[in-house]
């Protein structure tokens, strides 16, 4: 850093460094973006595997349901034929249209009951619909699943396997970079999401694109030192 050639050379070295390391937080935001991919769609099969316990849940409802009231409208049934057996065995007309009431009255809960028998098979036939739908959404969505997380574990190959090239490609260029320089740049990488080293544009810092004073615009120039922003703190070139 005492030279001016050697300080050119250094910055040319961080520009290209932090060409490469731009590469390798992308290449590491795809990867970690991988897991994140594979829950999402993983929640959704979930949320639809659910959907078909609640829908089947219904249907069991309702199929509980029509026996209960199959079973009330037997236990009825078998109540009228009980009292018309009975109907012979009176002596008195009054007995016999007290009687007859009560069969009819049971007759008249007992159609009650028919048509609540009816509401349900209605029911059921929907429900069951319903339940046919969540098994194809279910299947289309397991087997959106499966191909996801075949090819996210494919590009996850991939993208490991460029990543581990990239970082070979950094450490052989680190190694050209004054140690000094190299840590005050690693600092700052680490610091600022990714991002350590920005030209100046228009008088402009473009990391945080703040305006830059006139005399660190100057001492940019003049290259006798490592400049850095005053807002943002990133490393400051000027393209040639």
């Amino acid at each position: 850093m005492t030279e001016k050639v050697n300080l050119e050379e250094q910055i040319k070295l961080l520009i290209e460094l932090q060409g490469i390391d731009t590469r390798i937080f992308k290449l590491q935001d795809d990867l970690d973006q991988i897991p994140v991919d594979i829950q999402k769609i993983e929640d959704e099969f979930t949320q639809v595997t659910a959907d078909l316990k609640r829908a089947e849940d219904g249907l069991k409802v309702l199929q509980l349901k029509r026996k209960e009231k199959e079973m009330d409208l037997n236990t009825k049934e078998d109540s009228i034929k009980k009292l018309q057996g009975q109907l012979y065995q009176l002596k008195t007309n009054k007995e016999y249209s007290t009687m007859q009431e009560e069969i009819n009255r049971i007759k008249a809960d007992g159609s009650l009951i028919e048509d609540d028998i009816i509401k349900i098979l209605d029911q059921m036939d929907a429900q069951s619909q319903e339940v046919a739908k969540e098994k194809e959404l279910l299947k289309a969505e397991d087997a959106k699943f499966s191909a996801m997380k075949k090819d996210k574990g494919e590009e996850s190959k991939k993208l490991e396997t460029e990543l581990q090239g990239v970082k070979a490609q950094r450490a052989e260029l680190a190694a050209k970079v004054d140690k000094t320089v190299l840590f005050k740049y690693e600092k700052i990488v680490n610091n600022k999401d990714g991002l350590a080293v920005v030209p100046v544009v228009n008088d402009s810092c473009q990391g945080c694109f703040q305006v830059l004073p006139p005399q660190v615009i100057n001492l940019v120039n003049i290259k006798s030192d490592i400049i850095l922003c005053e807002n943002c703190s990133r490393i400051l070139y000027i393209e040639e």
